[in-house]
Parts: structure tokens; sequence; C-alpha cells
């Protein structure tokens, strides 16, 4: 798992504003740092350590919410961030399933390896379904300059 960044800038002398606003940038710029090897999908460990920073990011977002106005506005963000976090995790939770019976296939007597291969292939095909709504999560993200507009609303 990725370690979080260290957030810079933040004094005691700097207003909760100002210090949530270094906080929330940086946790988005963490988790956006792994979005091209989450598209890439060879390593799962990038769809972990985006869901990872995803969370920290949500968290953030939670704790600092009062800081926040327009709360409309703020709440859109929050909500993508929720909904980039659930379909992350539909994702990895197959990324850690195929990585488990990989592992373990050996394990098991000859004659059970060929159904345990069915499942993994099974479970590699559904994992290829859970990565299309993915796809479209980055692509709706990328047309609405998520990112952008989410550094234009939080950055200092």
């Amino acid at each position: 798992m990725a370690k979080a960044r260290n957030v810079k800038g933040i004094a005691p002398k700097k207003s909760l504003e100002e210090c949530a606003r270094r906080i929330i940038t940086t946790r988005l710029h963490e988790m956006m740092s792994f979005k091209a090897g989450a598209i890439d999908g060879r390593d799962i460990e990038y769809v972990h350590d985006m869901r990872v920073a995803s969370r920290r990011l949500r968290a953030a977002l939670r704790n600092f919410a009062d800081c926040f106005t327009p709360k409309k506005e703020f709440r859109w963000y929050l909500k993508r961030v929720e909904q980039i976090t659930s379909t992350l995790g539909d994702v990895r939770d197959l990324d850690v399933l195929i990585d488990r019976f990989q592992k373990d296939v050996l394990t098991v007597p000859e004659d059970a390896q060929i159904g345990v291969q069915n499942l993994m292939r099974h479970l590699q095909k559904e994992r290829e379904e859970r990565r299309a709504p993915m796809f479209a999560m980055f692509e709706e993200l990328d047309r609405n300059n998520f990112e952008q507009r989410f550094l234009e609303f939080f950055e200092v």
C-alpha cells in the first residue's frame, strides 16, 4: 500500500480552512497519481492504492466539510469521491480474489486445479466487466474536468 503523501504548509498559525485546503488538494493529487496505472490494469496495486487514497480524501472532505461553501458544490465533490471509492472497490474485490486463487492453485490437489483454474477464468471475465464502469467513470471525470474543477474549488 502506498504511503500517504506528506502535506506541506500546515502550521499552527494558519487557519483551519487553509490547512484543510492543503490536506484535501494533497489527497486529490495523491489519488489521481494512480489513475494511469489503474486504467492500465496490469498491476493490481494501482487500483488498490487509488482506492486507499480516495478513502483518505473522502475522510478529509468529511472532516473539514464545515470549512467550505457553497455546501451544494462541496457535496457534489464529496459524492464524486464516494463514487470513485465505490467503483474502485468493485474492481479491487475481484483483484484480491484472483490473486489469492493464483497463489493457492498449485497447493490444491491436482484433480481440483482444473476447477480452480476455471473459477479464475470466470473471475477474470467478471473483473473485466467491472473495469468497464471504472473506465466510464474516468471518462466522465475527464469530460467534466473533475480534477481541474476540484482544484479550483479547494486550492489555497
